[in-house]
């Protein structure tokens, strides 16, 4: 978020939910392509949500491949070397576990200042974090927050786990 540098960082855990067949494997291509900076990471993370109909477990790993061939300095043969060794998958169940002890259940998952929150718009962050970046110390309004209420939707979030199909 613009202009919130001191005040605000962002973290983002691989939480793929099991119910999607494909979850585990996107998420370490992600993990796979962020090796290479930052701005691959969410190269293919935009690629697996605008193509999620037509991938597959059969098929995810030809269509990034391919898709990531396209990508400037991008090393095409150590990503398909990660994907193939599972180079990720140690960092992949890691944050499953985090989020698995931490309660989380549903991607996307948003925590501010260490609570879970019910934000579910970017405008509605926005507001958040200027409020709280005014006085760092302030608690967190109560309409925003709820343990038992994580930020559900089909998609990702806190985590790198492709929406449901549409059925």
């Amino acid at each position: 978020m613009a202009g919130q540098g001191d005040h605000l960082r962002v973290v983002y855990r691989y939480f793929p939910l099991a119910m999607h067949p494909w979850a585990r494997p996107a998420a370490e291509a992600a993990a796979c392509a962020q090796e290479q900076g930052d701005v691959h990471f969410w190269k293919v993370h935009d690629y697996l949500f605008a193509h999620q109909r037509e991938l597959s477990r059969d098929n995810l790993k030809e269509r990034v491949a391919g898709y990531v061939r396209t990508l400037s300095n991008f090393d095409n043969a150590r990503f398909t070397a990660c994907l193939d060794e599972r180079r990720m998958a140690k960092k992949v169940e890691q944050d499953v576990t985090f989020g698995a002890e931490n309660g989380i259940r549903a991607t996307p998952t948003v925590f501010v200042n260490g609570r879970q929150t019910q934000v579910v718009s970017a405008e509605q962050l926005r507001t958040l974090v200027r409020e709280l970046s005014s006085d760092p110390d302030a608690a967190i309004p109560a309409s925003a927050t709820s343990r038992a209420a994580a930020v559900a939707a089909d998609g990702v979030g806190a985590a790198c786990t492709p929406p449901a199909r549409s059925r």
